[in-house]
């Protein structure tokens, strides 16, 4: 019977060189099935339990101040993580069944929350049923009609402010609607903003 011993080192490094290639082969399996990234690319891209990835902005935003989310006006893009379009001529489109919008704020009292929104002309229902939160706190849920342009007051309590500075806004479009067949949830459709303020109560 032939020994490990009696190999030639030619052999011995070929079995060698195939045990290594087993081993990283097995670790990239391993980080494959575990990947080591953040909470919100597991759930865009991973676990796909939400259709907007965060990106990093900075929420600069003057207290009471009417945003224009339309092209001819855009001063909007470090206030939107995700979720939108960029700025057209009927305004900012949500993509996807949610969207953010962050603010920093030093407001620590109840806040007014304008909203100037149309609902997509797809078709589709009746209705686009918005739901708000502000940072993980419900503060309504409005109803926006398509092609119709409107405005909504919302109403933000103290206590849905958070202490490091910051208002974290989000929408969920439980009636989104898909502009097409097979096409992607990160792609539906629900709402147009048109214009928006935050501002004391």
């Amino acid at each position: 019977m032939l020994r490990l011993s009696d190999r030639s080192p030619l052999t011995l490094g070929a079995y060698a060189l195939a045990a290594i290639l087993a081993l990283f082969e097995l670790a990239i399996l391993w980080q494959a099935l575990h990947p080591n990234v953040s909470d919100n690319y597991r759930a865009y891209y991973i676990d796909r339990t939400t259709t907007c990835l965060q990106q990093p902005v900075t929420g600069e935003y003057v207290l009471g101040t009417e945003l224009n989310f339309r092209s001819e006006g855009d001063e909007t893009r470090e206030l939107r993580p995700c979720g939108w379009t960029g700025p057209a001529g009927d305004g900012t489109h949500s993509v996807g069944e949610t969207s953010r919008l962050r603010f920093a704020v030093d407001e620590k009292g109840p806040l007014s929350l304008m909203l100037e929104l149309t609902g997509v002309g797809l078709p589709g229902p009746s209705q686009q049923r918005v739901l708000i939160s502000a940072n993980g706190h419900d503060i309504g849920e409005i109803a926006v009609t398509p092609d119709k342009t409107e405005r909504f007051t919302i109403s933000i309590p103290a206590g849905a402010l958070d202490d490091d500075g910051f208002v974290d806004l989000k929408f969920d479009y439980p009636d989104a609607i898909s502009p097409g067949k097979r096409v992607s949830n990160t792609y539906w459709r629900s709402v147009k903003l048109t214009a928006l303020s935050l501002g004391p109560a």
